[in-house]
């Protein structure tokens, strides 16, 4: 084995057992990462042979996969004595929303508008209803600005439309936009940005992220991404640390932000290490998943070329 790739497989391994991941959750990251681009159709056996080197067992993944079924992201397709597992219509849509904040390069720019959420005090929502759509809403980014009311400078209103309806609630909460009105010396909603979102936790796991991962930028340039195995491997470590982060992530307006904020280094990080194991990793996938020309493991997805800005010459 050629002395990167040993080095590789140390550092990953490493980092697992310093945190080790959540079986169902590592599938969903790999799933949607690796998997979607190449159609969302894997065998059973090709996932458990994928995720066994990052500490997954079969009697886990085959738990996890089974729970994935049951809540609609995976659809099995029983062939004979194997299985083959598909992204469901829901889990596509989940995977795709999840993308647009994931593998985001350029911060756009925000046009000062807010997508606000309102639960009235009179509505005949019950506590269970009220906590549920906290907590969806507080995952789509939105921070709560006082008791019923949520706020989001960046969420696209359909998306809390969209929340409402998977609820059950479409009537029962407004969904607004608002603007700061210019000249009336009133306080900014911006200003309450600290208030809302715990963004000294979200910076401290940032910067927990660049030193975790900063030490496989030197590994990768000292010998390249290794062993295809160890690449894959790494790649889907890296992605799933990363989306674990950037998901809980409100991703807010720069100017809401410190100067130095370290989210953004640690996406720079990502990006390039994310670049620099892709080729090797994608060749072990290949080998696992679309080998003896499996119809169901199509050529990459030209998106997924554009991740993280797209490949760098």
């Amino acid at each position: 084995m050629a002395p990167a790739a040993s080095a590789l497989e140390r550092l990953t391994a490493r980092l697992i057992k310093a945190d080790p991941p959540r079986a169902k959750s590592l599938c969903v990251s790999l799933l949607g990462d690796a998997i979607e681009p190449h159609g969302g159709a894997i065998w059973l056996g090709d996932l458990i042979a994928l995720l066994r080197p990052l500490g997954i067992n079969e009697r886990l993944l085959r738990t996890s996969v089974f729970r994935l079924v049951a809540e609609g992201w995976l659809h099995a397709e029983r062939q004979g004595r194997r299985s083959l597992y598909r992204l469901s219509p829901q889990g596509a849509r989940n995977t795709a929303h999840a993308a647009l904040r994931i593998y985001q390069s350029v911060e756009p720019p925000w046009d000062g508008e807010w997508t606000l959420v309102l639960i009235p005090r009179m509505t005949s929502n019950g506590l269970a209803e009220r906590t549920e759509l906290r907590r969806a809403l507080e995952w789509e980014g939105y921070g709560m600005l006082a008791p019923g009311v949520f706020a989001h400078p960046r969420a696209r209103p359909a998306a809390a439309g969209s929340i409402l309806e998977s609820l059950g609630i479409p009537d029962k909460a407004l969904v607004l936009a608002a603007r700061d009105l210019p000249d009336v010396g009133a306080l900014p909603l911006a200003a309450l940005a600290e208030q809302c979102w715990n963004l000294q936790e979200l910076a401290g796991q940032y910067r927990e992220f660049v030193q975790q991962f900063a030490p496989l930028e030197k590994t990768l340039a000292d010998g390249g991404a290794g062993a295809p195995a160890a690449a894959f491997a790494a790649r889907v470590l890296l992605l799933h640390r990363w989306r674990r982060i950037v998901l809980h992530d409100p991703q807010l307006p720069a100017g809401m932000l410190a100067p130095d904020w370290p989210g953004h280094a640690a996406r720079e990080l990502c990006g390039r290490l994310y670049w620099a194991l892709f080729d090797a990793s994608e060749a072990h996938l290949a080998s696992l998943a679309g080998h003896d020309g499996e119809p169901h493991f199509r050529p990459l997805a030209a998106e997924a070329l554009l991740r993280f800005g797209g490949r760098q010459p």
